[in-house]
């Protein structure tokens, strides 16, 4: 993050005391990462070409049972982190720490979640799925929005009521249909027996892996891990940016039908038409679905924006970011449910603006070409 230039004053004070409070309670962030060293990858080649290997060592929307303990470390007093050290009863090399902003409840009738004591640190069960969210505030957050210090509620706040400060970045995060707290004999039975049972096990892993592998192949897939992707790669997405840069778009609605999953949906869909002032030849399509065109935050003392209307023109800064959407084949059967479930679970584009979008009063036709 860019050092913020703040006067003294005891409101602007207040303030600074308020962002640095937020960055002691997030992870502990590595330092800047050179990102003339990293690898360009396009959003599409990322979505339809890899498979992206979670930081539990599987591919991400598949569910899978881990167990770990819940901790509180002496930088965080209030957040709680949760270590992984089995993933489907398998012992991992490393423990892996997940903030408890990034360990979420699927549904809130899907299961409770548990009261633990992280000074007692009973092991705890997890049905889970790992999904992945490019997430946060821009460095020139500021300078863009143009919003007043003394607003209470900003903007790339993932949570308004904690008011943690997030930075811009890719995260891994865990959701959970059901849980609970071994007891010792649980422990023992579970966990404890499986270190004897190494040849079998070992083998169908093996066996698994092989499918899995084939399975791949065929589908013409090839394997990308979480840490290769936060490290060494640089996301370029939809508008031919990387993720988390500011553009300047104009765009026009269309009311479509598209697929989602196996359903044939209607919902509005942005034809993006100039990128920075410069016409397109060929037109970068968003899909008006759940949040995926929205404000950063709230817009305090203004009118909320209008939903779209078909040949309208929106004029707008925006920032690309992405994450995956929808839930994970078998969820049903995870969260006890009885009827089918229409599985919908693929990595979305999504823009995210401060400013309230500009509604140019001409209309456009999507077959014209502007100049």
């Amino acid at each position: 993050m860019k050092a913020l230039r703040i006067p003294i004053s005891s409101g602007c004070l207040s303030l600074y005391c308020f962002f640095i409070c937020g960055q002691l309670l997030a992870e502990p962030s590595e330092e800047q990462k050179d990102t003339s060293q990293q690898t360009e990858i396009h959003f599409d080649d990322l979505k339809d070409k890899y498979q992206i290997i979670g930081r539990l060592g599987k591919p991400v929307g598949e569910f899978h049972t881990i167990h770990g303990i819940w901790k509180r470390f002496n930088f965080s007093k209030r957040q709680l982190f949760f270590e992984v050290t089995h993933v489907n009863f398998q012992k991992l090399p490393e423990p892996q720490l997940y903030p408890e902003r990034h360990f979420k409840l699927a549904h809130p009738w899907a299961t409770e979640k548990l009261k633990v004591d992280p000074d007692y640190s009973p092991i705890c069960e997890y049905r889970v799925w790992e999904s992945l969210e490019y997430f946060g505030t821009p460095d020139d957050f500021w300078k863009e929005s143009k919003l007043p210090e003394s607003i209470g509620i900003l903007p790339g706040f993932k949570d308004r009521e904690k008011k943690e400060f997030i930075p811009l970045e890719l995260t891994s995060e865990l959701n959970y249909v059901k849980s609970r707290i071994l007891n010792q004999e649980e422990v023992k039975n579970r966990l404890e027996k499986l270190v004897t049972a190494g040849d079998s096990v070992a083998a169908s892993i093996v066996n698994y892996n092989s499918w899995l592998l084939n399975k791949k192949r065929s589908e013409g897939r090839l394997d990308i891990s979480f840490r290769d992707l936060q490290d060494r790669y640089r996301i370029i997405g939809k508008l031919g940016k990387p993720l988390g840069e500011y553009s300047k778009i104009r765009g026009v609605w269309k009311h479509e039908r598209t697929t989602k999953g196996h359903d044939v949906r209607r919902l509005y869909r942005l034809y993006v038409t100039h990128i920075d002032g410069k016409p397109l030849d060929q037109r970068v399509i968003f899909d008006y679905w759940w949040d995926t065109i929205t404000s950063y935050g709230v817009m305090p003392f203004k009118p909320p924006v209008p939903d779209p209307v078909e040949t309208k023109v929106w004029e707008m800064r925006v920032v690309e970011l992405m994450k995956n959407r929808g839930l994970p084949i078998g969820f049903n059967g995870e969260a006890d449910l009885i009827e089918q479930h229409n599985s919908y679970f693929e990595l979305d584009s999504i823009l995210r603006y401060h400013h309230r979008p500009t509604i140019l009063r001409g209309t456009m036709r999507i077959s014209e070409k502007e100049n």
